[in-house]
């Protein structure tokens, strides 16, 4: 090194502004004899003796191009540049305005000023604004009035912009810095996949549409990153080749074309990385008999599926389903439980066909719980089958034989097989939902005290025909009227209830808008 440039370093160490501000510049350009190295560059011009100083701020502006102030988080600097009369530093810092805040005022007045000092790429750029197409944002239009520039690559920046917008979660920002960055790279943009991705992901979450992004773009970043396993961009691409919709973006603004069998394989990938909901996707696809991929035994698998991982829509359909081919107690009792699971998350439908197991009871609650706790007083065994009788539709007789240790269940009650009553018919097993938590609490804590007095309580209560006389004279005495808490049914219709098919029939309205929802 020379020995003029010696002692200009030497200046520089002993706190002498002008030389910090002369040897950074040299080492930002690598000019006059000293080599090009940027970081040592950058430690001479932010020494803390430059707080604030212009000339410090200005080399910086007008050394490095507009990207590489941006990675060496120099904005605050180019800012100060781009207050003094430094044309370049006013282009950069309007360029960067227009990427990150869309700041379309304060960038036009950085150009015309930049314009009126001579900057031929601010003068081009100010032209192009003016008429720029409707389709074009700011961005858009001034980057690609400044690609021959040497002073920032204008592709970079316009994936500086992206990125700040996706920071700062602003869609329409995001969109528009991706649709120019794919404009100012001809070639493939593989690097851009990871924006389109979570562009696309924004998109859906806010319900939005993801123009002016193509679906070419869009299906080529998606495909990239589902093949290096994102989830979520093959459970989108895989929605989209299945035609269906991801939230408010329709099919065809993902992907060129329909391939079921391709986004079938797609779903089964996502469904397996988690995303529950692709695997009632995949039970509709293999549902429709029309449906390339049609296979009824594959359907009932995914539906399963997704049931198990708690999707309400999937337990709905799996509990109606299983329901209506029901030809045993057990497989009822399956039924409701996925029904009760689906209840619980708040599925109207699924309360729809839980209620059209229940037979009706006369009167309302308030008059049905003041009535209970007369009869408490006397009769606390009686009382607590009496809730029971409203709060699950059941028959006297049922009532009066049920055992709610046996026939509790996590969803409501099985009333068992009567053995007091001779006819089958009359004296089938039935399992019937609770609709509310409290028939369960109420239920529980009747089993509760059955359980804790044994044979005790039953003793206390008598047989079949002594809970009859007892319900009988109780009611006579306080003058309760049976149909508050007894649901009166003839055997056909207790027979709908037992049977899948029977009841499908009698429910076919709520089954159908089960099925169909």
């Amino acid at each position: 090194m020379r020995r003029q440039n010696i002692q200009l370093i030497a200046l520089a160490r002993q706190g002498d502004p002008i030389a910090r501000c002369e040897v950074g510049r040299r080492y930002l350009l690598g000019a006059d004899g000293f080599p090009r190295h940027v970081q040592t560059g950058i430690d001479y011009l932010t020494h803390a003796s430059l707080h604030k100083n212009t000339q410090a701020a200005r080399i910086v502006g007008e050394s490095l191009p507009l990207q590489d102030i941006v990675h060496l988080n120099l904005v605050a600097l180019l800012a100060q540049a781009a207050a003094t009369d430094s044309v370049v530093s006013k282009v950069k810092h309007a360029v960067w305005l227009l990427a990150t805040n869309g700041d379309e005022e304060a960038a036009i007045k950085h150009f015309a000023a930049a314009a009126t000092a001579g900057h031929l790429g601010a003068k081009r750029t100010l032209h192009a604004l003016q008429g720029k197409a409707e389709r074009h944002t700011s961005l858009h239009v001034a980057l690609r009035a400044l690609a021959s520039s040497t002073e920032m690559d204008v592709a970079e920046i316009a994936v500086i912009g992206a990125r700040a917008a996706l920071e700062a979660s602003d869609l329409d920002r995001l969109l528009n810095a991706l649709d120019a960055a794919f404009a100012l790279r001809p070639a493939p943009a593989v690097d851009l996949d990871e924006l389109v991705v979570q562009a696309a992901r924004l998109a859906e979450s806010r319900q939005r549409a993801v123009k002016p992004l193509s679906p070419r773009q869009l299906e080529d970043s998606l495909d990239r990153r589902a093949h290096q396993g994102d989830s979520w961009a093959a459970y989108a691409l895989g929605r989209a080749l299945c035609g269906i919709r991801c939230g408010a973006i329709a099919p065809n603004d993902l992907t060129t074309t329909t391939a079921v069998r391709r986004g079938t394989a797609l779903l089964f990938r996502a469904a397996d990385a988690g995303w529950t909901e692709a695997w009632l996707h995949l039970y509709r696809l293999h549902a429709d008999q029309k449906s390339s991929v049609a296979n009824s035994q594959m359907a009932r698998f995914c539906l399963e599926k997704a049931a198990s991982l708690g999707q309400r829509q999937a337990q709905t359909k799996l509990g109606a389903l299983m329901l209506r081919s029901a030809g045993s107690l057990s497989e009822s009792e399956q039924a409701i439980d996925w029904l009760h699971k689906a209840s619980t998350q708040g599925d109207e439908h699924a309360v729809d066909l839980l209620r059209s197991l229940l037979l009706p009871v006369a009167g309302s609650d308030a008059d049905a719980r003041a009535a209970i706790e007369q009869v408490r007083r006397d009769y606390p065994w009686l009382a607590m089958r009496m809730q029971l009788a409203r709060d699950f539709g059941l028959t006297k007789l049922e009532a009066l034989c049920v055992d709610p240790i046996d026939g509790m269940r996590p969803w409501g009650l099985v009333v068992g097989k009567n053995p007091f009553v001779v006819q089958s018919r009359l004296s089938a097993p039935r399992a019937i939902p609770a609709l509310t938590p409290a028939a369960l609490d109420n239920l529980r804590r009747t089993a509760m005290v059955f359980s804790e007095l044994g044979r005790d309580g039953y003793a206390l209560e008598g047989d079949a025909r002594r809970r009859s006389l007892v319900q009988r004279r109780a009611f006579e005495r306080l003058g309760l009227d049976e149909a508050l808490f007894f649901a009166k049914a003839r055997t056909k219709v207790l027979d709908t209830l037992r049977q899948g098919s029977r009841w499908a029939f009698r429910a076919k309205t709520q089954l159908r808008l089960a099925l169909a929802a």
